[in-house]
């Protein structure tokens, strides 16, 4: 439509401020986020990472309010890609019996590509720094944070969930570690711990904000037009359908809670007692590998390595070690994704009736198609690795630490723009039926546009980590049988070694890596 039209029309020249920034606001898009990060999710799932890699490099490269979550998918395709370099499965020679000629034609894994690796590290560390930006100016963000009530949570700056922060210092340690910088990996561990305790302190402030959003909506919540739009959240969290939905939303997610506490990754505590416990400066650095290991197996009792591990924590001290050990770790799978869930959110506008309008709401979607372990050969037997994390349950327990939030702003901004609707068509009525139907395109298009559920996450997480340790073989050869192949390593000259494995999925090959930490 052209804008002289637009204006001499009797009518829509009368159109409120109001719609015009609701229909402003529609440029934004009404595509989720797993809609437009289809093209990278496929590309990362089915295997092809150098097509991951592009893609996630063009979305980082844009900028804009999805930087974050694309540095970081970008920093973990780098990194994958990095531990994927050469390799190929080598299924006869790993079917042929150990010794003799079969072992001196068994290729080492060739060593990760240091290019790769420090462009991971590129792309981590850019999406520390907007983090760290955005952790900054967290007392400073009132508009942005109305903009969004009034159209979606998806249209604010994604800041990374608290997971994210935990693993992407996570990953940036092991970077460091395969790089051969143990130094560096020292202060990423620190920063670690750093970040969960801010995280920790974090949640605590943001319960008491909600919790202040949700009296500020009882007393009654300024609308964009610059009315009060009587909201009442508590009324609203009592309707009974509201919370058979909710309920339903909880019911999957209790499934999924592993018990692990707020911002707690395992991975990233056993990460902290190995490093420390391998590489101690002091009584200290002991003391804290004791700690880690002891803290770590207490999440995972039925985990006979960690048992092990833990022994040998508590005996360092005494001059005991781990030298002559092979630690396997096995990331694997893909964590949970969030879908779009529409529900019915009650508004008491103008009367004691109850009606219902749409919302919508983010809720985790668990991915199930993972390779669920790796058996490793060496010296004559064989070791299978065991559960140290489940990325299912940390990343549900972040989920259910901010849900209430989630839900008082879904609550909040659905109430205000079931308000701002309700104006629109007020000021339309009686104008004759053109107007009126206009006004009824309008609020409905907005409605539509503006009912989308913030679905950003980090997809090239893993499901699971798993790991396990056995002495270092004498002649140096380790089998990995990931069941579709079986891979052969030459183990580099170390007193304790480490062997990274990473499996996407099931069907497509495993990417390994090899490093001395000692």
């Amino acid at each position: 439509m052209r804008l002289s039209s637009f204006h001499s029309s009797r009518h829509l020249h009368r159109v409120p401020a109001g719609v015009v920034l609701l229909l402003a606001l529609l440029l934004a898009g009404c595509q989720t986020y797993t809609q437009q990060s289809a093209g990278f999710a496929d590309a990362w799932r089915s295997g092809h990472l150098q097509a991951a890699v592009d893609a996630a490099s063009k979305k980082a490269t844009a900028g804009g309010k999805d930087a974050v979550v694309w540095d970081l998918e970008l920093g973990a395709a780098l990194r994958t890609s990095a531990l994927s370099a050469g390799q190929e499965p080598i299924a006869a020679a790993a079917s042929a019996p150990m010794g003799g000629e079969a072992s001196a034609q068994m290729p080492a894994i060739p060593p990760v590509e240091a290019e790769r690796l420090a462009s991971s590290q590129a792309a981590f560390d850019k999406a520390e720094s907007r983090i760290g930006h955005y952790e900054d100016l967290a007392k400073f963000r009132v508009g942005s944070q109305g903009a969004a009530l009034i159209t979606n949570l998806a249209n604010l700056p994604y800041e990374g969930h608290g997971y994210d922060k935990i693993m992407l210092h996570t990953y940036m340690t092991l970077n460091w570690l395969e790089l051969g910088d143990f130094d560096r990996a020292r202060v990423e561990l620190n920063r670690l711990q750093q970040r969960q305790r801010y995280l920790v302190a974090e949640n605590s402030r943001r319960i008491e904000a909600t919790q202040a959003e949700a009296r500020k909506a009882r007393e009654g919540q300024v609308g964009p037009d610059g009315r009060t739009s009587s909201y009442n959240v508590g009324r609203a969290e009592q309707d009974p359908r509201l919370q058979s939905q909710i309920a339903g939303i909880e019911s999957g997610l209790a499934a999924q809670m592993k018990g692990y506490g707020p911002y707690v990754n395992p991975f990233s505590v056993f990460l902290d007692g190995l490093y420390f416990m391998v590489r101690p400066d002091g009584p200290s650095d002991m003391e804290r590998a004791r700690k880690s290991m002891e803290r770590v197996a207490g999440m995972n009792p039925h985990n006979t390595y960690l048992r092990e591990d833990l022994r040998v924590a508590e005996n360092l001290a005494t001059g005991a070690n781990d030298d002559g050990t092979t630690y396997v770790l096995f990331e694997t799978g893909s964590a949970p994704s969030y879908d779009e869930l529409r529900i019915d959110v009650p508004t008491f506008l103008f009367s004691d009736r109850v009606a219902y309008v749409g919302a919508a709401l983010p809720v985790l979607h668990v991915h199930d198609h993972f390779l669920p372990s790796v058996d490793v050969g060496a010296g004559g037997r064989s070791y299978r690795t065991e559960l140290l994390c489940s990325m299912d349950g940390v990343v549900a327990q972040d989920y259910r630490d901010a849900f209430k939030s989630v839900l008082v702003k879904t609550l909040i901004s659905t109430g205000i723009k079931a308000a701002a609707s309700a104006a629109i068509q007020n000021q339309f009525k009686n104008q004759g039926q053109a107007a009126e139907l206009l006004s009824g395109l309008i609020t409905g298009i907005t409605s539509y546009a503006t009912t989308i559920a913030d679905t950003r996450s980090w997809s090239a997480l893993p499901k699971q980590f798993q790991y396990c340790r056995f002495p270092t073989p004498a002649d140096g050869i380790v089998t990995v049988d990931a069941g579709n192949a079986k891979y052969v390593v030459k183990l580099r000259p170390g007193r304790v070694n480490l062997l990274y494995v990473r499996s996407i999925a099931p069907d497509l090959p495993v990417y390994l890596s090899q490093s001395v930490l000692k």
